[in-house]
């Protein structure tokens, strides 16, 4: 079953995206839409990690074999689809041709260390990673039994959580008086999956979700508060790429998980008004994964083909990349999700 604010959340990720990648450059969600890759990755550390963890109590053991097959029918075809498609067309826009490492690095899911085509395909690569560690981690805790002892899953998850954010220090301190300085390695970028992981856990092994909704809009003000240095320091500096991204992140995984408490609208009037754009953004949040992979393609074919000012170009980049996100979704990913729930239910 699908969680309408946690695909809500998807949504806000994408559309943070759309901004990052768009012409509204004065817009303080161009400033902070690079950070909607790692909502991104706090929400598939929550989901994700929530699928064995869910089969974990249901069933009492885990079919690692199974999980991974779900996941390769819903990320392997549309995006192995997505890679030759706008190969195609960037061909035949410009003449592109990829090189063989650029090739290699986007086919093996190694973006996040080695060349590649696609500018935003490196954080499919950390995804990618995640999901092989999780699944290799989630078995040795399950044959060794330690699956269910929360101290210990808790402590470690904590532990890795501060160690990603250590080896993104050492990276980043020799660069400390640069304006700029990126970084995609997955091991550099996992804290924000590492803390989804870590809300997962908390949510489905202990009762601290009760304590949550209880307190749940206090931590949604903590959740803002931990968010601001997003909107402050610019992407890329010093402070984002050490304690600020740790920050938000935490306060990504704050927000994750007030999306799932109760808090039904009141007013009859307020529900008719609001319920549009409910429908839209759940919408969006469905589709997310297909507009991510191809609103790339969508702005290099804007910024070939209109020059109407960035406002303009702007919102028509916006309404291309859903439309052929969803379209395209509904094409090629809905036919492999069946394909998926007829032979890996």
């Amino acid at each position: 079953m699908r969680i309408v604010g946690l695909d809500i959340l998807r949504s806000v990720a994408i559309i943070l995206v759309l901004f990052r990648h768009s012409q509204l450059f004065s817009n303080p969600l161009y400033d902070f839409g690079w950070l909607g890759v790692d909502l991104f990755f706090v929400l598939s550390g929550f989901l994700v990690s929530g699928l064995i963890f869910k089969e974990y109590k249901k069933r009492n053991k885990l079919n690692i074999k199974r999980f991974l097959l779900r996941r390769g029918y819903k990320i392997y075809p549309a995006f192995y689809i997505f890679l030759v498609g706008s190969i195609i067309i960037e061909h035949y826009r410009d003449g592109f041709v990829p090189t063989f490492t650029d090739l290699l690095g986007e086919i093996f899911y190694l973006q996040s260390y080695l060349s590649h085509i696609w500018t935003h395909t490196w954080s499919l690569a950390v995804e990618e990673h995640f999901y092989l560690t999780l699944a290799l981690f989630s078995f040795i805790a399950y044959k060794t039994r330690t699956l269910a002892k929360k101290q210990l899953v808790i402590s470690t998850l904590i532990a890795l959580i501060v160690l990603s954010f250590c080896m993104r220090y050492y990276v980043s301190y020799p660069h400390r008086n640069e304006p700029f300085f990126s970084f995609m390695a997955t091991h550099l970028r996992s804290d924000g999956i590492l803390i989804g992981v870590l809300i997962g856990y908390l949510y489905h092994f202990t009762p601290f979700f009760k304590f949550f909704t209880k307190w749940r809009w206090a931590f949604l003000i903590v959740s803002i508060a931990l968010m601001l240095p997003g909107f402050y320091y610019a992407g890329g500096s010093y402070f984002m790429n050490t304690a600020g991204l740790s920050l938000v992140n935490l306060g990504f995984g704050i927000l994750t998980l007030f999306s799932l408490t109760n808090f039904d609208i009141k007013s009859s009037l307020l529900k008719q008004v609001s319920k549009p754009f409910i429908l839209f953004f759940t919408m969006v949040g469905k589709h997310s994964y297909s507009i991510y992979l191809w609103h790339i393609a969508c702005r290099n074919f804007m910024n070939d083909s209109l020059n109407y000012g960035p406002n303009m170009n702007s919102l028509i980049f916006f309404v291309l990349s859903i439309s052929v996100g969803v379209i395209l979704s509904i094409i090629i990913e809905r036919p492999f999700l069946k394909l998926r729930d007829r032979y890996a239910a």
